[in-house]
C-alpha cells in the first residue's frame, strides 16, 4: 500500500503546485480584470487547483483526510490569492479605504485576506473535496 501511494506522489509532483499557481493567477486577475465578469472561471480555476493539490498531497486516496486537506487547501489558496492581490495593489499605489487613513491600510488588507480565505476558501475547499470524493467513487467503480 505504501509503495502505491509513493508511486502516485512521484508521478504527479507538479500537481502539488496547482493551488498556489491558481492562487497567483486569481490574485493577479483581481487587480487587473473585472472579477464580477470572470467569477465563474476564476472559481472553477481555484476549485481545480485545490483538487489537484489535494490529490497530489493525499496520494490519490479519498476519505475524510483528503476532504479535510481539500478544505484547508481551499482556504489557504484564497488567502494566498488575496496576498498576491494586496501586494500588487499596494505596489501600484492603491489604497483600500482612504477615509480611515493610512494607518488602517494594513489592518484592512489583513481583514481582506482573512475574509476571502474564509468566505471563498471554505466553499472552494468543500467543492474540491466533494469533487475528489466523487472522482474516487467513480475511479473505484471503474476498476471492478
Amino acid at each position: 500500500m505504501e509503495a502505491t501511494r509513493n508511486d502516485a506522489r512521484r508521478g504527479r509532483p507538479g500537481l502539488a503546485l496547482a493551488a498556489p499557481a491558481a492562487a497567483a493567477l486569481a490574485g493577479i486577475a483581481a487587480e487587473w480584470l473585472d472579477f464580477r465578469a470572470l467569477r465563474w472561471p476564476i472559481l472553477a480555476l481555484m476549485v481545480a487547483g485545490a483538487a489537484a493539490t489535494t490529490g497530489a498531497v493525499a496520494g490519490g486516496r479519498g476519505g475524510w483526510r483528503a476532504f479535510g486537506i481539500a478544505v484547508v487547501t481551499g482556504v489557504l489558496a484564497w488567502a494566498l490569492a488575496q496576498c498576491v492581490y494586496v501586494i500588487i495593489h499596494v505596489a501600484r499605489g492603491g489604497v483600500f479605504d482612504v477615509s480611515r487613513g493610512p494607518e488602517a491600510q494594513w489592518a484592512q488588507a489583513l481583514v481582506l485576506i482573512a475574509a476571502h480565505g474564509v468566505a471563498l476558501g471554505l466553499p472552494t475547499g468543500v467543492a474540491a473535496g466533494v469533487l475528489l470524493q466523487g472522482f474516487g467513487v467513480w475511479q473505484g467503480r471503474s476498476r471492478s
